[in-house]
């Protein structure tokens, strides 16, 4: 009695203490902010997905004619059928027994302590979800820089920004990554990571990995080993399909290949040279809108990291120049980028990949979910029983995706060096 007692308390401050965790979760993450403010969320998703129409031509049933020649022949807009489906997200909290307890007996400290445990996974949830906005839906974090030769802890890595300390993760071998299920590059589990150094990119493991680890193997988030123990679980390919798959000008997307239909690309410029970072300029990034613009709509933010921005910055105090503030949608402030087409608002976000520019028309994505992030209940609690353990388990779920149906209305800028 005092066990059901005690989850019953335990459901109403999940409910109704700590109140709407959706809301909460989608808070104070810049570009994921964004992206809900402006975007057209679908909630009403079929089984199969959200299937949606995408228009890549024009009317070609026009024309000039001379006195009493032949009329124009009848034409029509073009169409493509595009689908994307939904991916499943989670999340979760464990007390213990005695912890739970405390629900009949002190109120306020079960509130606190369960408080803070809902804070701490909501930014974790937030943050997480706010660097799949850029990613490529692969779940990449970082990939092998330097091979590994023989059995080792440690891996060189090109970049560290998505790591930290305590982090569970997979190697995933890079001659492997075009198959079904990548294979590791460890055995036992998923790796720990035990130091990270920021100016070597080395990372450290919990345990050696296999003697040869090649270059561009995978590094992913991995948090179970599967029901038999042994199967790795981790999340290839499971991820939002971010900025990185979008806006692009050769990879198939929601099933449109701009291979076979061109206007499904969208605009791209590297501007490296011989795969050195070069300083951005305003002329680059004015072209990048105005070739967006050519194919009839434009980009209305812009995002970066923080070092293009301050190279950004750098360019404009070379021309002793200055730019207004604008209000961004989600309550954000950034700089505005003058263009002919107006002011763009131009943000720099901790979790945006490193030398990139990415001009996004936020009113063409769409944020697809059937379900917000929210508790699984349906047995009628929040909270579950670990098996055989003194302690309970509450899970999050959420059912949703990123998705585009004009995807030429963005452009990404790559190849630029940090500012100083």
């Amino acid at each position: 009695m005092a066990e059901g007692q005690n989850l019953a308390i335990a459901n109403v401050i999940l409910k109704d203490v700590y109140g709407d965790i959706n809301e909460q979760i989608n808070n104070a993450t810049p570009a994921l902010d964004g992206i809900k403010s402006t975007a057209r969320n679908i909630t009403q998703v079929g089984g199969l997905g959200v299937k949606f129409v995408a228009h890549v031509g024009r009317n070609t049933g026009i024309g000039a004619r001379g006195e009493d020649e032949d009329l124009p022949e009848a034409g029509n807009q073009q169409y493509v059928s595009g689908e994307t489906g939904l991916k499943s997200f989670y999340g979760s909290v464990r007390l213990t027994g005695q912890v739970m307890a405390q629900a009949s007996q002190n109120y306020q400290t079960f509130a606190d302590v369960t408080a803070e445990e809902i804070e701490r996974i909501r930014d974790d949830i937030a943050k997480d979800q706010n660097r799949q906005v850029f990613g490529d839906g692969t779940g990449t974090l970082a990939k092998v820089a330097t091979a590994n030769t023989s059995a080792a802890a440690t891996l060189t890595l090109d970049d560290v920004k998505y790591l930290h300390v305590g982090m569970r993760v997979d190697v995933l071998l890079a001659s492997s990554l075009g198959d079904a299920v990548p294979t590791p590059a460890h055995t036992g589990g998923y790796l720990t990571i035990n130091a990270i150094n920021k100016t070597t990119k080395v990372v450290t493991f919990n345990r050696n990995l296999a003697s040869s680890v090649t270059v561009g193997s995978a590094v992913v988030r991995s948090n179970s080993t599967g029901n038999s123990g042994t199967a790795i679980i981790n999340n290839w390919k499971k991820e939002w399909t971010g900025f990185g798959a979008i806006v692009s000008d050769s990879t198939a997307l929601h099933g449109i290949d701009p291979a076979t239909t061109p206007l499904w690309a969208a605009h791209t410029k590297d501007i490296s040279v011989s795969n050195v970072a070069q300083q951005i300029t305003e002329a680059d990034m004015i072209g990048m809108v105005t070739d967006i613009a050519a194919d009839g709509d434009k980009p209305d933010v812009i995002w970066t990291d923080h070092g293009s921005w301050n190279g950004y910055w750098k360019a404009l105090e070379e021309k002793r120049r200055y730019v207004n503030k604008v209000d961004l949608e989600g309550g954000n402030r950034g700089l505005g980028f003058a263009t002919e087409f107006g002011d763009l608002p131009f943000k720099a976000d901790f979790d945006a990949p490193t030398g990139k520019m990415w001009f996004i028309n936020s009113k063409k994505l769409n944020l697809n979910t059937s379900r917000g992030w929210e508790w699984i209940d349906e047995d009628g609690s929040k909270w579950k029983q670990v098996p055989r353990r003194d302690a309970f388990i509450a899970y999050l779920r959420s059912y949703s995706e990123i998705s585009t149906y004009r995807r030429n209305t963005h452009g990404v800028i790559s190849g630029i060096a940090p500012g100083i």
